[in-house]
């Protein structure tokens, strides 16, 4: 018995060294519950929601110029959202967003009742505030051509997913913000209710930071992934360890943990690559694609109205041009002949840049093949433990074998079909942190309030270790934060400076 136990000791310590650590891990209104969503689109476009007495819970740019006109102003959150659309419309036309060139104002408005009454009363005090500074502002409610043409697309794009088909616009806009933020795809998305999708965006609305620019977040994702894989390596294996050398006969819970969470850990940082890589409306596009939409457009060799603050021209920028000209413009007939080859266009350029960005993906299969095996290691010294437990521990683990084994099938479907998508991947990742943490919950009731806390220790320890790790990554966030405060900061100055 003796021989077989430190045989056991011997294998789970062998097992835990070779495993490979593959990567890792202003008054916002209390705790009121979201019950309305509210968009203006000027341009810039600007989004709230709302708790059940119309006070502002969240309010959030949802483009550049959205960030550019909130940057740095307060008295919105708390505020009854005729007080908040009052101050954005005095915003708009303080920085020349809303003037004589601009005076459509498309408003949409998302509820769980009274949608239509609540509509009313801000496209009253939008006009009444323009007004009162002697514009002449409509308030519309149809949608802009951006949001309807990729209304069209995504249509098309999942004709067998019934809760896409059955969208409104006015509900694809709260659709498209919750996908937006990465962490929920946008099939998942339409297919959440009204009143969890109005919780969803409220709260990614409140942990945004106002100098949440695109650059910062992709910054700031890749600062996350490579601190994350630091973490993950020095600390998901603890428990293994700890399993290893007090508890030997449960180590499987140990391994089971590690080989969750480490897989979780890299497959989220895998999905948030992706998901900025995916985003092909702000790749610039080439001078071929261009000409393409300045014939639609009718604008000759002269482009630069299309052209975004970098000074490059994206499918991004060209729809806020398109969105601005269209809403503004009386020539319905010819309007719409426009539209359609403008979309055309559009269509064709995002088709080109979606099919580079997943043959781009491919670069990716050996980061997936390495997830892939990693978790069949694990499962391999699980296994290792099936002949050295108690009968009744043996059908726990063929049950954890085949659950690890179903894991490694999904993985590897991810590359079958010749590209990866960050949906795919997210999917595997969310679904593998509910499993680590079901198993950190068997642990720490396995474990007694003292082993608990030495383990805790043996993780803190690890987590100071990791000095220069740390270091590296507030560093890039600092940076990343001071470039995007000063760009906002910039933008708004040379607007002011204009006006």
């Amino acid at each position: 018995m003796k021989k077989k136990f430190w045989a056991l000791v011997s294998l789970l310590c062998a097992t835990a060294m070779c495993l490979p650590l593959a990567a890792c891990g202003g008054n916002n209104n209390g705790t009121a519950k979201a019950v309305a969503y509210v968009s203006m689109d000027i341009n810039p476009s600007i989004e709230f929601t709302l708790d059940k007495n119309n006070k502002v819970i969240s309010v959030y740019g949802a483009n550049e110029d959205g960030q550019v006109l909130l940057y740095k102003e307060s008295g919105i959150i708390g505020a009854d959202i005729e007080n908040a659309v009052e101050k954005v419309t005095n915003l708009a036309i303080e920085l020349g967003y809303l003037d004589e060139n601009n005076t459509v104002v498309q408003t949409s408005v998302t509820a769980n009742s009274a949608a239509e009454k609540l509509l009313e009363k801000v496209n009253a005090k939008i006009t009444a505030t323009a007004n009162g500074s002697s514009l002449s502002v409509t308030c519309d409610g149809a949608e802009a051509y951006s949001l309807l043409r990729k209304f069209d697309n995504i249509k098309a794009q999942y004709p067998d997913n019934a809760a896409i088909q059955a969208l409104t616009p006015e509900k694809l806009k709260l659709v498209i913000s919750a996908s937006e933020t990465g962490k929920i795809s946008l099939e998942a998305a339409a297919e959440s209710d009204t009143s969890k999708l109005l919780e969803f965006v409220s709260d990614a609305h409140k942990e945004a930071k106002e100098y949440a620019t695109v650059a910062y977040n992709k910054a700031k994702a890749a600062a996350d992934g490579v601190y994350d894989r630091a973490v993950s390596a020095a600390v998901d294996g603890i428990y293994t360890a700890y399993y290893t050398v007090h508890h030997p006969l449960n180590a499987y819970y140990g391994l089971a943990y590690q080989g969750y969470k480490t897989t979780a850990t890299a497959m989220r940082v895998l999905s948030e690559t992706l998901f900025y890589a995916e985003r092909v409306s702000e790749e610039p596009l080439n001078e071929q694609q261009i000409a393409a939409v300045s014939k639609a457009l009718g604008l000759g060799e002269n482009v630069d109205a299309l052209k975004n603050s970098d000074g490059e021209i994206t499918v991004k920028s060209i729809e806020a041009y398109a969105d601005k000209l269209f809403k503004n413009s009386q020539t319905a007939v010819q309007l719409e002949e426009v539209k359609q080859k403008l979309t055309a266009a559009l269509n064709s350029a995002e088709n080109e840049i979606r099919t580079k960005t997943a043959e781009a993906s491919k670069k990716y299969e050996n980061e997936i093949n390495v997830i892939k095996e990693s978790l069949i290691t694990i499962a391999d010294g699980i296994k290792n433990l099936e002949n050295l437990v108690p009968a009744t521990v043996k059908e726990q683990i063929t049950v954890m074998l085949k659950d690890f084994g179903d894991i490694a099938k999904q993985v590897e479907r991810v590359v079958s079909d010749g590209k990866i998508t960050a949906d795919e991947v997210r999917t595997i990742a969310d679904s593998l942190n509910i499993k680590s943490e079901e198993m950190l919950k068997k642990i720490e009731s396995d474990l007694t309030a003292n082993e608990l806390k030495e383990v805790k220790d043996l993780q803190q320890k690890a987590l100071d270790a990791l000095t220069d790790a740390k270091a590296k990554f507030d560093q890039a966030v600092t940076k990343a934060e001071t470039e995007a405060k000063q760009r906002l900061e910039d933008l708004k100055n040379t607007r002011v400076e204009k006006r």
